[in-house]
């Protein structure tokens, strides 16, 4: 794109004078370019950046070619659009987008440094709650340090006497995972390296832009992976670029191994991933286990083991697993060190957001022990800040903790009574001791102090739904699609009043209704027809209900409520063997659901039920 080589070599020249000084007085001397701060919001790595002198905020992207932000961030910041060149697209995970516009920021401010005449590719839904993505345009300029378990990325610049040194400078006696790296060119600036899953090469793709790592499903397949297996169990829906939605599953596979670093009888995602010249994303849950530094000028990425669990599976990750000890790193060239490490650069944070940034890295990973800890740290050094006793709160919920957390809801309400975040956690304790006045009080004010646009009611309809309270959370639902009738979670909001409708049994006609609605506004997902399942389920619309739990479990084989659901319409149309044997294979995946629909009066057909499997007592 234009303008691109002129904004960036800017920036080199700017720069440069940080580290040539230094870098005469060592061998080998790594100086620092830029320090970027970087939260994790839940799997997603988010920094401060300055667009026309505003802040805000970008998701880091190191499986983006370039850098990108919606047509709304432009739109926000008056940035002139002009339209991509006829033929121009670009890809991701969920197939491509072709609905691409070009904007070029004045001043973009990048830690400390400003850079003059950036351009964006603008594109819809890019962002994912934030303003844009950072992409390798800005990356890959320098080396590119990914800190993101202590809660900073870092650009750096080498000395040209660090072409043989071993760059993984933190090390002290840690083992160093190396991996070489595919040719990198401005046309294809990815991160590519090889990898072994199951002693087999696979050429991967180190992306924090993907929220878990994920194996494409034909490199599955060709590894023995078989999406019915009994092994195999349901791994949700997801996307990204572009308008697919992926289904994912979850399979075991005997090792990965990657530089040295090799992991025994492990689980990962499999998905039909579109990834034209890799077979996996090293998505930001193997950013968070290890610590990565990627160097241009020697090809390579180097990495440290963090510990707790390379893949995030959505299991807990606080007991570790030891990766075995990873290969040697080179021997530096003669006369060749690194300079001394900079104070900053310690592993121990020295300012409340520090303790607060590897605080969520930690939660993230489900540590919820040492996000406890550095949240606490946070509340030492500044006592009057609401937020660090509702992250602490969060981490003592999820460490099992719930009276430790109710104090520090009730402190930072104390301090902030209309914080949305400390209403709602507050109101789900209330909720989960009965206490529903309370809690309906507190979320009430929650979805009233809440931001506009913000799903703080669409959580609310969620934890009323959970409880089995459905007149309170259609409430909620109803008020959240009337306020957003073209937002972008409107599919889902839509999905989510019909199951808790279905689930009530009461106004299945408008539970159907939604169910139509969310279908029609965008592809559908294995979770769409098992909600229309349980709808024509209850409505003893017994082929239909078959039928879509066919679709739902095509995309989804061991998706538990629609074997369950397709065993009781199976048995209702006198097919009895058949609808046992999705009963027990239901049973097998998801043993809960049985109890849980049962509570709900979804049960086969027979003395006590009628032909749609409800409950007649």
């Amino acid at each position: 794109m234009g303008g691109r080589s002129t904004a960036l070599a800017w920036l080199v020249m700017a720069l440069a004078s940080l580290t040539s000084a230094a870098a005469a007085a060592e061998a080998c001397h790594i100086g620092r370019i830029a320090e970027l701060p970087t939260s994790m919001n839940g799997m997603q790595a988010e920094v401060s950046v300055k667009v026309e002198g505003v802040e805000t905020t970008f998701m880091v992207d190191s499986g983006a070619f370039y850098s990108f932000m919606s047509p709304e961030t432009a739109k926000r910041f008056k940035l002139s659009t002009f339209a991509a060149p006829f033929g121009f697209y670009v890809t991701g995970v969920g197939g491509s987008d072709n609905r691409i516009d070009v904007a070029t920021v004045r001043t973009f401010g990048l830690g400390t440094n400003n850079i003059p005449n950036v351009r964006f590719l603008v594109l819809p839904g890019i962002g994912w709650g934030t303003a844009g993505v950072l992409g390798q345009n800005v990356l890959s300029v320098f080396d590119t340090e990914y800190d993101l378990g202590n809660g900073v990325i870092r650009l750096m610049k080498p000395s040209p006497d660090c072409a043989n040194a071993n760059l993984a400078y933190w090390a002290a006696s840690q083992a160093v995972g190396i991996v070489d790296l595919d040719r990198i060119t401005p046309q294809d600036p990815h991160l590519r390296g090889k990898a072994m899953i199951n002693g087999q090469t696979i050429t991967v793709t180190f992306d924090t832009g993907a929220s878990t790592s994920v194996l494409k499903r034909s490199t599955a397949e060709r590894l023995g992976f078989r999406r019915d297996a009994a092994e195999v169990r349901a791994g949700g829906a997801g996307g990204g670029i572009g308008r697919r939605v992926l289904e994912y599953w979850i399979a075991p596979f005997e090792s990965f191994e990657i530089g040295g670093e090799k992991i025994q009888h492990t689980e990962l995602r499999v998905a039909d991933v579109d990834l034209p010249k890799a077979d996996m994303l090293l998505g930001a849950d193997f950013f968070l286990s290890h610590r990565i530094y990627v160097s241009r000028q020697q090809r390579r990425l180097y990495f440290t083991y963090n510990g707790g669990r390379v893949f995030r599976l959505d299991q807990p990750l606080i007991v570790a697993t030891a990766p075995a000890a990873a290969a040697a790193p080179p021997a530096p060239a003669p006369n060749a060190k690194l300079a001394d490490v900079p104070a900053e650069y310690a592993n121990t944070p020295t300012d409340a957001a520090g303790f607060v940034r590897r605080g969520q890295a930690s939660m993230s990973r489900r540590d919820f022990a040492s996000a406890t800890a550095d949240f606490g740290r946070a509340v030492d050094l500044e006592p009057k800040a609401p937020g660090h006793y509702v992250q602490r709160a969060y981490a003592r919920l999820g460490a099992g903790q719930p009276v430790l957390a109710m104090a520090d809801f009730d402190q930072a309400l104390a301090l902030k009574p209309d914080d949305p975040d400390a209403l709602l956690g507050r109101g789900e304790l209330y909720l989960s001791r009965k206490d529903v006045d309370r809690a309906q009080a507190d979320f009430d004010a929650a979805i009233k102090a809440a931001p506009a646009g913000s799903a703080v009611g669409m959580a609310v309809g969620s934890l009323y739904a959970q409880a089995g309270l459905f007149p309170r959370a259609l409430a909620a639902y109803d008020a959240w699609i009337a306020a957003h009738p073209k937002g972008e979670r409107l599919g889902q909001a839509l999905n989510s009043r019909c199951w808790a409708r279905t689930l009530s049994g009461k106004d299945l006609p408008l539970a159907l209704a939604d169910c139509e609605a969310a279908m029609r506004r965008g592809p559908r997902d294995a979770a769409l027809y098992d909600s229309r399942g349980l709808v024509n389920l209850r409505m003893g619309r017994l082929d239909q209900a078959i039928a879509d739990y066919n679709d739902a479990l095509r995309l989804q084989p061991r998706l538990a409520w629609s074997l369950y659901g397709r065993g009781v319409a199976k048995i209702a149309k006198g097919q009895k063997a058949e609808g046992e044997a999705d009963i027990q294979a239901a049973t097998a995946t998801g043993p809960d659901v049985p109890v849980q629909a049962r509570r709900y009066g979804i049960a086969p057909p027979g003395p006590a039920t009628g032909a749609d499997g409800r409950s007649s007592q």
